[in-house]
């Protein structure tokens, strides 16, 4: 008996210890780079020590616009906070976690997120993301009278069959546990179990607490660092990996295939963080993809524009819902802060659809009715095709474009916007 209770006490010591270890080291350096680089924006923000005075937040393709440090008294420093799919939700939340962890008030907040994460409300619950049994959170009385009648009308509670539609790391057939398996994670990295608790409620607060509660283990939570941390060739760090990063700005380097991911998970998070901190918030993802997959890519999306078709009745176009565009405004508004959205740019073909012109006229007009923010425009309301890896991230050049405009054109127009509404205050 002394035996056993001696074998649970020494896997016991080994776990705390593997605990107390993981905590006191940055373990995350050897994880895979999404979530190395949502843990390190999450740390950032936490420090306090984040004192834009103009803050990005936007989604994957507004990762690629680079931060400002302001050349003279007249302008403004500018930090870019976007991470890639983080749900309509996190705009909020993150804004203030941002205020909460003592960082320095933004002057003003730019919003330059995707339509699907502005122009559609906030979507089915997180516990049913493609909306085919509910399309708004239950409380969970709700919740159990729908599973009841449920149960009874599949005979004595039988779970009818999940429909059967992609495989995913040969675990998952069901489209709703794809969803959260590729982008839950982020959620769970960005924000502590008590934050949130506070931010959902209902049958979404209980599914995202069932799924941050692991995590409260750090061996749990960077498990993909500690495998990573067994093997030696992770360990490896040249010592001008600085200089790799500023070769890899240059888009013939890119393009050419000589800025791959290095062979060591360390090494490659070192140079993420050094392009993250260099250019204020600023990553391109789309510089990490093998140049024969970006070009078979280009080549497939190109093919199928020619033949591309686009819905002309406005009848069956999607519903536009700028709930969170207004929540938003309320919540800046409400903290002293200005705000602004920065329209990206995207395929030159698809911004001339019909549908996505009558959702800019929408979101025109919503602009008009909110006098005291401000729209922001590039030149070019779309790139060609060629300037994209897929029908949403910029290619190398295509980041080069829209910083070059971003810069130029954008900026001066925010800042003059913020000069003019600080003389008015």
């Amino acid at each position: 008996m002394r035996s056993k209770f001696k074998g649970v006490f020494v896997a016991l010591l080994f776990f705390l210890s593997l605990e107390a270890m993981i905590r006191l080291t940055d373990i995350y350096y050897f994880e895979q780079p999404e979530i190395f680089f949502v843990n390190l924006k999450r740390k950032y923000v936490e420090s306090g020590k984040a004192d834009a005075d103009v803050i990005i937040i936007g989604d994957s393709r507004s990762m690629a616009l680079a931060g400002y440090v302001k050349q003279s008294k007249d302008e403004y420093t500018v930090y870019n906070h976007s991470l890639p799919a983080m749900g309509p939700k996190y705009y909020r939340f993150f804004l203030e976690k941002y205020l909460k962890s003592g960082n320095r008030k933004p002057k003003m907040v730019l919003f330059a997120a995707s339509p699907k994460l502005y122009a559609t409300g906030y979507g089915s619950p997180l516990y049913d993301p493609t909306g085919k049994v509910v399309t708004s959170n239950e409380s969970l009385s709700q919740f159990i009278s729908r599973r009841w009648n449920e149960g009874m009308n599949q005979n004595l509670f039988r779970k009818g069959k999940d429909e059967a539609i992609i495989n995913y790391s040969g675990t998952q057939n069901n489209f709703d546990q794809i969803l959260w398996e590729f982008f839950g994670h982020r959620y769970l990295h960005q924000f502590s179990i008590q934050e949130l608790w506070k931010q959902y409620d209902g049958v979404e607060r209980i599914f995202i607490i069932s799924k941050a509660i692991p995590l409260l283990y750090e061996s749990y939570r960077f498990h993909g660092g500690i495998r990573n941390a067994l093997s030696i060739q992770n360990w490896k760090v040249s010592k001008d990996y600085k200089t790799k990063s500023r070769f890899c700005e240059t888009c013939s380097n890119v393009d050419a295939g000589l800025c791959l991911p290095s062979s060591s998970q360390k090494e490659d998070n070192l140079i993420i963080e050094d392009q993250i901190t260099t250019h204020l918030g600023k990553y391109n993802i789309s510089n990490r993809v093998k140049p024969e997959i970006v070009a078979f890519a280009k080549a497939k999306y190109k093919e199928e524009a020619r033949t591309e078709t686009f819905n002309s009745d406005p009848k069956s176009w999607d519903p536009v819902d700028f709930q969170v565009l207004e929540d938003l405004i309320q919540y800046t508004k409400n903290e002293g802060m200005e705000f602004g959205f920065v329209y990206m740019p995207w395929i030159d073909t698809k911004e001339s659809a019909p549908e996505v012109r009558n959702r800019l006229n929408q979101l025109k007009a919503f602009f008009e009715k909110h006098p005291k923010q401000q729209i922001f425009f590039f030149p070019n309301l779309g790139y060609p095709i060629e300037r994209f890896v897929d029908l949403i991230h910029y290619d190398c050049l295509g980041e080069a474009q829209v910083n070059q405009e971003f810069r130029k054109f954008v900026l001066p127009k925010v800042f003059d916007f913020l000069r003019n509404s600080e003389k008015s205050n």
